[in-house]
C-alpha cells in the first residue's frame, strides 16, 4: 500500500482511487470487456483504435493487486478492456469497484473459458449463455461442529438462477455468430456457436466444479447431475460469469452478458488445442468489442477530464 486510504467502509485514496483495481473517475470507460487473463486483455486491445485514430494514448495500468486496465477506443467508441484474474472474489472487487468511479450506465460483457456440459458443444465451440446459477462448497458440511445441521446435509448448495440482460446477449450472440462463420466456413475446427442455456458458476476449479482428487475430502461425486437435475438447461461451467449476472441484478445501473470459449469437455474429457484457441480467441474477442459498442448507455460519460478526451486538433 503506497497510499493513505479513507474510509474502512469503501477504501479509496486522496485521488478517489479504488483499493484494488486502482482506477478513479474518469479512467474507467461505460462499456468494459472483461477477461480472467493478462494475455488475453493485451491481445484483444490490439483491436482498440491506434492513437491516431483515437486521439489520445491508450490508458494502460496494472493495479498491485494484479488487475489490469486498457481504456482507449474501438470504432471511436470509449472502451476499457479489464483482466481481473480468476473466481467469484475477483468479479467481486471488479464490479463493485467500477461502479464507484463510473457515472451513468455500466455495460459489461465477460468474455472467459469454460468446460462444456452438453454434447452440442465440444472444445472449440463457443456458448453465449441467457442466465446463470452459482454452486457453492458447503462449508458447514465439512464441519467438525457445524453450526447449522440443516446445512449439514448437502456439501454443496445449487442456487437459483441470474438472468443476463437480454438486449446485450442478443447482440452478443450475434456478433459471435457473424465472426465465426467465415472461420466454419474456410475449415476451421470452431464452432457452433450455442446461444441458449444457463451457466454455472463454481466457487472453486476443484470441488464445486465435481473434479476429482483422491488428496482432498469433497464429497462431488454426483454433483454434476445434481446440478443437472436442479437446471437441466445447463450447458457451461466456469467460476466468474454467472457472479457479474448476480451482481448485475443487485447494483444500479449495471447490465451484462457473457460468453466462452470451450475448452474443457466435461462430457467427452477433452480440451482444447492451442491452435484452434489462436484462431478463435481473436475473432471472438473482436465480436465482444462489436457487441458493446452496439449496446445503448444512459448518461454516458463525459469525455472532458477522462483518459479517452481527444488531443486538441493542431
Amino acid at each position: 500500500m503506497k497510499e493513505t486510504l479513507q474510509n474502512a467502509n469503501f477504501p479509496q485514496d486522496g485521488e478517489g482511487r479504488v483499493y484494488h483495481i486502482n482506477v478513479k473517475r474518469g479512467e474507467v470507460a461505460n462499456r468494459i470487456l472483461t477477461v480472467g487473463d493478462h494475455v488475453r486483455a493485451r491481445a484483444i486491445a490490439k483491436w482498440l483504435d491506434s492513437e491516431a485514430e483515437a486521439g489520445h494514448p491508450t490508458f494502460i495500468h496494472t493495479s498491485q493487486r494484479g488487475f489490469l486496465t486498457i481504456t482507449g477506443r474501438y470504432k471511436g467508441v470509449p472502451i476499457t478492456i479489464m483482466a481481473i484474474g480468476m473466481g467469484n472474489p475477483m468479479m467481486d472487487f471488479f464490479v463493485r469497484e467500477t461502479r464507484a468511479v463510473v457515472t451513468g450506465t455500466v455495460a459489461i460483457i465477460r468474455f472467459g473459458s469454460c468446460g462444456s456440459l452438453t454434447e452440442r458443444a465440444p472444445p472449440g465451440s463457443v456458448i453465449v449463455p441467457h442466465g446463470g446459477y452459482c454452486i457453492r462448497r458447503n462449508i458447514d458440511y465439512f464441519s467438525d461442529h457445524p453450526i447449522n445441521q440443516d446445512l449439514k446435509k448437502s456439501p454443496y448448495i445449487i442456487s437459483g438462477t441470474f438472468a443476463a440482460d437480454a438486449d446485450m446477449t442478443h447482440r452478443l450472440a450475434d456478433a459471435v455468430e457473424t465472426a465465426l462463420m467465415p472461420l466454419v466456413e474456410s475449415g476451421e475446427p470452431v464452432g457452433p456457436v450455442i446461444t441458449s442455456g444457463l451457466n454455472a458458476d463454481g466457487c472453486s476449479f476443484y470441488s464445486s466444479q465435481g473434479r476429482q482428487d483422491p488428496a482432498f475430502w469433497d464429497d462431488n461425486q454426483q454433483l454434476i447431475k445434481q446440478a443437472m437435475a436442479t437446471h437441466p438447461d445447463t450447458v457451461c461451467l466456469e467460476m466468474e460469469t454467472s457472479m457479474l449476472f448476480h451482481l448485475a441484478k443487485c447494483a444500479t445501473g449495471v447490465k451484462a452478458a457473457g460468453c466462452h470459449q470451450v475448452f474443457a469437455d466435461r462430457v467427452g474429457n477433452g480440451f482444447i488445442r492451442p491452435e484452434v484457441v489462436k484462431v478463435l480467441e481473436p475473432a471472438v474477442g473482436k465480436a465482444v468489442l462489436e457487441a458493446l459498442i452496439a449496446t445503448n448507455v444512459e448518461d454516458q460519460m463525459e469525455e472532458i477530464g477522462t483518459v479517452w478526451e481527444r488531443a486538441p486538433s493542431k
